[in-house]
């Protein structure tokens, strides 16, 4: 067979469907997606393209040196790409089944977010607060004052939902590990972008699984589309992972039709 030529054809049209109303909703993209047809048939609705998640790191504090930088799921496939993909349920996988209070979750994005949507898998029932930080301009982690829509009855993590925050205007660029990154640790991943830190003020639960990780963008000020048109986009999946909708009244159903593309 001979190989692929490139710009490479699409492989698959996956669609699916994104309930819209006045509450934003958002939806991350499926992997090797590189084009989407948006069609809602009913209602004007204003919507965003989102930053792509760079990559996930875990850190496990009670590992030794060199192996505290968890960059797989335990599948073997990354953490990014098994919480990026949307087609399977591996997600974090077992990393962070009984998180202690030492470890962290990395986040690395493309750009500054408002917060991130997470889809548990395998939900925490233990009473932790989540604490969200950012790498600022002054090379120092900076907290945020999040709203923790996952939280039920006190625990984080417990039910699928949106983690949000005022995007900081002081965030900065950084390198998570390597010679010039912020972390000199020998298996601390040498990734840039904007970090995002998540850990928890008790440990969680035996078995937490976050299965799908995109982000919320920073802004309002999201374009206007009008009813009954289709849009056809080509994304930048180095810069983009998300798309996010929402109606000035009423309720509608959107039709996306994805253009997926292999080796890419």
């Amino acid at each position: 067979m001979p190989p692929a030529s490139y710009p490479a054809g699409a492989i698959a049209t996956p669609g699916e469907t994104l309930a819209l109303s006045t509450t934003l909703a958002s939806l991350g993209m499926p992997r090797n997606a590189y084009q989407a047809l948006l069609y809602n048939p009913s209602a004007d609705f204003r919507m965003h393209l989102n930053p792509a998640i760079l990559a996930v790191v875990f850190y496990d504090v009670s590992n030794s040196a060199g192996a505290r930088y968890e960059r797989s799921s335990g599948s073997g496939v990354s953490l990014t790409q098994d919480l990026t993909d949307r087609d399977t349920a591996t997600g974090t996988g077992t990393a962070m089944d009984a998180m202690a209070t030492g470890d962290f979750l990395y986040v690395v994005t493309s750009d500054v977010v408002g917060g991130f949507r997470g889809v548990i898998g395998s939900a925490n029932a233990e009473l932790a607060t989540i604490a969200a930080s950012y790498r600022k301009n002054d090379d120092t982690w900076a907290a945020l004052t999040e709203t923790d829509g996952t939280s039920s009855g006190g625990a984080s993590l417990a039910q699928t939902g949106s983690i949000t925050w005022t995007a900081p205007t002081d965030a900065k660029r950084a390198i998570l590990g390597g010679p010039s990154g912020i972390f000199t640790d020998a298996d601390a991943p040498a990734i840039e972008g904007f970090l995002w830190r998540f850990a928890f003020d008790i440990a969680l639960g035996a078995d937490v699984e976050i299965d799908e990780l995109w982000t919320l963008n920073k802004n309002t000020s999201r374009g206007y589309f009008r009813a009954g048109i289709e849009y056809p986009i080509s994304i930048d999946r180095r810069n983009v992972g998300a798309l996010e909708a929402v109606l000035a009244a009423g309720t509608s159903t959107m039709e996306l039709t994805w253009t997926q593309v292999a080796g890419v």
